[in-house]
């Protein structure tokens, strides 16, 4: 399918999902001139780019390449400048932090999607860039993923849709977007090198797939290209990878690396990679290295014409960038950040109807990291500072009112590192203070110590003794007699592996390539809880290896570790509060972010301890999980409801109380399945998870997210697409047919409010292909928000282009012919009606 082809079906497709009826023909028509004067824009852009290519001299056409912007000015080329902005703007201040972009997918918005584009183009543009880099549509395949909160979800279709919408938005305030990264990258351990194995069907349905949508809607965007190896290829050199995204899909912008990523950039500009880095300090190409005859003249001529394509077409020559503002935080973006969160807001369950809070309401616990301390983001490039906002606890004492006694209690720190364990509670088996130290020339700490020695404490992030190798182990003993009595935190913040056991057993364990995040407020420890006696001695033993370390910029290995603890429980305090209150809401986080991975499913610390311990003090707890996905839940029969809020930017708190006191409904949808265990979804092995020898095996196909749970019959937690509302909906019988002509299935559907206040419903439409495209069991192909009036009914339309039917196979896109079924749909498992279409 061409690019025109594809572009008249999206634009079709989002036009068509009317309220009320069908598109009308005065609608077609518009849209198709829409569809044309796209292409007309798009070929004066190319005719200008054209004629200012022409008078360029092959050193200028490198210098574009190479980011040498200084060298272009006479040109009249403006510098490109780029910033994260996934969130919002990365690095900035007085800048609005937005949701997260998996906050983002769980409004299944596009409209919202657009304006938080939008929003975010013109941040960006107002301080000084004009380059962002975002949205991230990589998506989510295990829950491991580190970095699934910068992603859109585990669905193609919602990750492409959201991120088309995203994309135009920015780029109608004179930017250009990056979105990334393409393709198949899904985890951050061994980021830079493992080797994906992936069949081409699960890389054209599945990985790819949102890319399609995206580079429909906007063809002069550029695109990342992903660190790992492909199929046995790094991306950013795989020429089969470059003639996918720029020839199957359409891209008419350019193609750009990662930070950090390949050391050979000419072997990059010969496979098909059109700027070279970032911004100039990415850039590893001498001046002349690619007018050598090291790639064909005509490849740097394309590699040139692209970048200057994407220019002319979104604005970049004739809008400079104005002098950066201080400010660009409008009270209009707050407001959509607040709006934002809102939509984004899961209600998973629901028992007794324990929310929205009652108006009897009396007196009510907040416990957890409520404050200043509450997390608005994660770490790395989707890290935007809020600024000064509401917290949680601010906006629920100030929604509450006069009537409503609000008493905070901490109860636990979350998930962050903890003070340093202190040498006057450490002996070594001589009785001094500290642990006995014994260092290792080797990866393992096995055979005849380096050095053996006393430290005092466990903190330190260089070689503590001279002479070490590049890699190297350790391990300390002695005992350790604790101040108090009960539940005690420990931490452990390492560059390399490291475990952590108290009288033999295990507390802490596990690896991370670095001690630091790579942005962001925290640092992200190994945390683990046992139970000790206040003056009985227990025996402590800490092993550790750098061999997992990440590299410094030399390419040595780093190393580091912090021994942390809190001897003394914050859960008492917070029963105490639980118990004498009417309900309680409790709040916990889990750090997340780039360059790290979820070794376990289960929350950080002791916070499950936290809400084990609230919930038998008091029948109507309300649990808050501002997480970056799922977690395990062994207390969710314990609690009334459970209310996921991912990390909200700077509307967290002013949501989270609209939603407690009932002011809106929740009106979120899942964009992940949630696991019952760890047993569950794709990557339950090492060879598919983090892989074996540097190399991962896409075994599950395209059996991802909700089609994995289908194909496996495993029964999810929660499946993707659920959400409650305060409130009902009904969903009459569907009527459907096919159009032959235009290539497109109509579907339409009344959807009725049958409860007794407002609320908004998403509609989710799921088909069936025929038994002979061996296709999932169902897949995603429309979606629509509407919020209705109590007993209010709407008539809802829906056009799927048959592109969003078709199966990638020997070689091509096939629309297999026969039985068709199509499903209006609460998630991912209830079904609320279907119709059959013949197709073919």
């Amino acid at each position: 399918m061409n690019r025109r082809t594809f572009l008249t079906a999206a634009i079709a497709t989002a036009a068509a999902i009317t309220l009320e009826s069908p598109m009308s023909t005065a609608d077609a028509h518009a849209h198709a001139d829409a569809v044309a004067d796209a292409d007309a824009a798009e070929q004066r852009a190319l005719d200008r780019a054209d004629a200012l290519l022409a008078r360029m001299t092959a050193e200028e056409k490198e210098a574009l390449v190479r980011c040498d912007f200084a060298a272009l000015a006479h040109l009249g080329i403006p510098a490109l400048t780029m910033v994260d902005a996934s969130a919002g703007l990365r690095g900035e201040q007085n800048v609005t932090a937005f949701p997260v972009p998996l906050a983002q997918a769980a409004a299944f918005d596009e409209d919202l999607a657009r304006r938080l584009g939008a929003a975010i183009g013109a941040e960006g543009r107002a301080k000084g860039y004009n380059t962002l880099l975002g949205p991230t549509i990589d998506l989510t395949r295990t829950w491991h993923f580190g970095r699934q909160a910068e992603t859109l979800g585990e669905d193609p279709l919602l990750a492409g849709r959201l991120g088309a919408a995203l994309t135009t938005g920015m780029q109608s305030r004179h930017v250009t977007a990056t979105v990334k990264h393409f393709a198949a990258y899904t985890q951050e351990t061994n980021r830079f090198f493992t080797d994906t194995l992936v069949s081409d069907r699960a890389l054209y349905e599945i990985y790819q797939a949102p890319f399609r949508h995206v580079v429909a809607a906007a063809p002069t965007t550029s695109v990342m290209m992903a660190y790992p190896k492909i199929n046995g290829v790094f991306a950013t050199q795989n020429p089969a990878l470059f003639d996918d995204v720029k020839n199957r899909l359409g891209l008419r912008g350019y193609t750009v690396p990662d930070f950090w990523a390949g050391d050979d950039q000419v072997a990059a500009a010969e496979a098909g990679m059109d700027l070279a880095g970032l911004g100039p300090g990415g850039v590893k190409l001498a001046p002349g290295a690619l007018t050598d005859g090291a790639i064909p003249p005509a490849r740097l001529d394309d590699a040139a014409r692209r970048v200057l394509l994407t220019m002319f077409a979104n604005g970049l020559v004739d809008n400079p960038v104005p002098t950066p503002a201080q400010d660009v935080s409008t009270t209009a973006h707050k407001s959509l950040a607040h709006e934002a969160a809102l939509a984004s807001t899961v209600l998973l369950t629901n028992r007794s109807s324990a929310l929205p809070l009652p108006g009897t309401l009396t007196s009510l616990a907040v416990i957890g990291p409520a404050g200043a301390d509450a997390l608005t983001g994660v770490a790395g490039s989707t890290y935007v500072d809020p600024g000064t906002w509401t917290t949680p606890l601010q906006a629920i004492e100030t929604r509450a009112g006069s009537t409503v006694t609000v008493t905070h209690a901490q109860g636990t720190t979350g998930d962050i590192p903890l003070p340093t364990v202190p040498a006057t509670v450490l002996r070594t088996a001589a009785g001094t203070s500290g642990l006995t130290a014994r260092y290792h020339a080797s990866a393992q700490p096995t055979g005849t110590p380096a050095v053996t020695r006393t430290d005092n404490v466990i903190d330190f992030t260089s070689a503590p003794v001279e002479n070490l190798p590049a890699v190297w182990s350790a391990t300390w003993s002695g005992t350790l007699t604790p101040t108090h009595t009960g539940l005690h935190r420990f931490s452990l913040l390492p560059a390399g592996t490291a475990t952590l056991k108290i009288d033999g057993v295990t507390v802490v364990t596990g690896s991370r390539g670095t001690r630091r995040f790579f942005l962001g407020t925290h640092d992200y420890p190994l945390q683990g809880t046992v139970e000790l006696t206040a003056g009985r001695s227990t025996t402590i033993e800490l092993t550790y290896s750098n061999a997992v370390a990440d590299p410094d910029p030399m390419g040595r290995p780093t190393c580091g570790l912090t021994l942390g603890w809190q001897p003394a429980s914050l859960i008492p305090a917070a029963v105490q509060a639980a118990r004498g209150a009417d309900a309680a809401v409790v709040l916990v986080h889990r750090m997340a972010g780039e360059a790290m991975d979820h070794e376990q499913l289960t929350l950080p610390a002791d916070q499950n301890q936290l809400i084990a311990a609230v919930a038998a003090a008091n029948p109507r707890t309300i649990v808050v999980l501002n997480t970056d996905g799922p977690v395990a839940m062994p207390w969710l029969n314990d609690v009334e409801a459970v209310i996921q809020a991912w990390y909200g930017g700077r509307g967290m708190g002013t949501a989270l109380a609209a939603v407690l006191f009932g002011d809106s409904d929740p009106a979120g949808r899942l964009p992940v399945t949630f696991p019952a265990g760890t047993a569950q979804g794709p990557g339950t092995t090492p060879a598919t998870y983090p892989g074996v020898n540097a190399t991962v095996a896409y075994d599950e196909g395209t059996a991802i997210g909700y089609r994995h749970y289908d194909a496996k019959g495993q029964q999810p937690l929660f499946p993707f697409g659920h959400g409650l509302s305060y409130t009902t909906f009904a969903h009459g019988s569907l009527e459907a047919a096919y159009d032959a002509t235009a290539q497109a299935v109509t579907l339409s559907v009344t959807v009725t409010n049958s409860g007794s206040r407002q609320g908004t419903d998403v509609v989710q439409i799921y088909a069936t292909l025929p038994a002979a495209a061996a296709a999932e069991k169902r897949r995603l192909v429309a979606f629509r928000k509407l919020t209705l009036a109590p007993g209010a009914a709407r008539r809802v339309t829906f056009t799927i282009p048959a592109a969003d039917l078709t199966v990638w196979s020997a070689g091509t896109w096939k629309l297999v012919p026969g039985l068709h079924t199509f499903a209006t749909a609460r998630d991912s498992r209830t079904m609320t009606a279907q119709r059959t279409v013949t197709i073919g």
